[in-house]
């Protein structure tokens, strides 16, 4: 939430092939009458127009897509241009970022909505895209969601953890100057829903 004029909303979705979850998204977005919705995780390689306002519906009808590769990956923002302008942006490997300025001010800021590698061959690439994307310091920078990554072993439930990919990505965000907007209402944001599983908190929000 950036304020009043501007609720964002961040989902990873887990893929969108399915007309009864698109709905779902739709409904959601909504309900919550976003200006900014960041989807990620989206397993849609090609975007039509109808797809998009099946997703978001009418207001949320411009967008930046992230196509996924087969059936992996993939990321999009939606935006209300009632309420909020996009004045440029980029779409990366792994993340999408755009200028976003308010309609109500002048207030801009950047934002970045990201789907990390899940595999360690890809990480070390992830961690360099996000330091080609941050902005000046000066600017604002709103990041968000599923890193894949995490920064702190009390983020994972169990012992099982790469400790040189967590130092670089905790360099990163450090030389970023990037601080975590906590979650309240749970510690862990993904699960491998075994009987005895293994919990992460890998969807995040940062700031600068």
């Amino acid at each position: 939430m950036i304020d009043t004029n501007c609720p964002i909303m961040s989902w990873n979705v887990r893929g969108l092939n399915s007309p009864a979850w698109r709905a779902v998204v739709n409904e959601t977005a909504e309900t919550h009458k976003l200006a900014l919705l960041c989807l990620q995780e989206t397993k849609i390689g090609e975007w039509s127009r109808s797809l998009v306002r099946e997703v978001c519906g009418a207001r949320l009808a411009d967008c930046v897509v992230l196509p996924a590769t087969g059936t992996r990956g993939g990321a999009a923002i939606f935006w209300d241009r009632s309420r909020v302008e996009v004045q440029s942006h980029t779409i990366g490997r792994f993340s999408i970022t755009a200028k976003i300025t308010l309609a109500a001010s002048t207030t801009s800021f950047w934002m970045t909505t990201v789907y990390g590698p899940v595999d360690d061959g890809r990480k070390d690439d992830f961690l360099a895209e996000l330091a080609r994307t941050s902005p000046a310091p000066s600017d604002p920078w709103l990041i968000n969601d599923d890193f894949n990554l995490i920064y702190k072993a009390r983020d994972k439930n169990n012992n099982n953890i790469n400790h040189r990919i967590m130092g670089k990505f905790r360099a990163a965000i450090d030389i970023a100057g990037l601080e975590e907007i906590k979650c309240k209402n749970r510690k862990f944001t993904w699960s491998n829903e075994r009987a005895s599983p293994t919990l992460v908190s890998i969807d995040k929000f940062f700031r600068n």
